[in-house]
């Protein structure tokens, strides 16, 4: 499979973008703190293939520094006015997390996406490993 250029928003529409995800190279579930209260589950885009539509007035920021660490590594963007992760944006502004549920027609790919889930112990600081427990990922 190749890049194929997904739009995406937030529930009421506010925010939306684009982009160009290869879902072939997998979509990541996490442990971590955020990750499981949020439910999020992610694709990493380089920033070249992503691209803002409107609502960048809608977005606001959360950042958060996990447990023994110094600094954060990611901007959570999420929509003022409905409350929706549509994805973070890298520190370093190189990639972003794009939040797979707020793509429209992800579900046409969910042969793709079951077999190439990847699953991260960010729970214990494992981002090369998944947890001993995914079933409720």
């Amino acid at each position: 499979m190749t890049k194929k250029t997904y739009h995406g928003a937030c529930h009421c529409g506010a925010v939306t973008f684009e982009a160009a995800i290869d879902f072939e190279k997998g979509t990541t579930r996490c442990n971590c703190s955020i990750c499981t209260k949020s439910r999020l589950w992610f694709a990493i885009v380089p920033s070249e293939d992503f691209k803002m539509g409107q609502g960048e007035d809608h977005l606001a920021d959360y950042t958060w520094i996990p447990a023994g660490k110094t600094d954060s590594h990611l901007y959570y963007r999420f929509c003022k006015t409905c409350g929706v992760r549509t994805f973070a944006k890298g520190i370093d502004g190189t990639f972003y997390a794009v939040a797979i549920v707020t793509l429209d027609g992800f579900e046409e790919e969910a042969d793709v996406l079951a077999r190439t889930l990847k699953y991260q112990d960010g729970r214990h600081d494992d981002l090369k490993h998944a947890p001993a427990d995914t079933r409720l990922l």
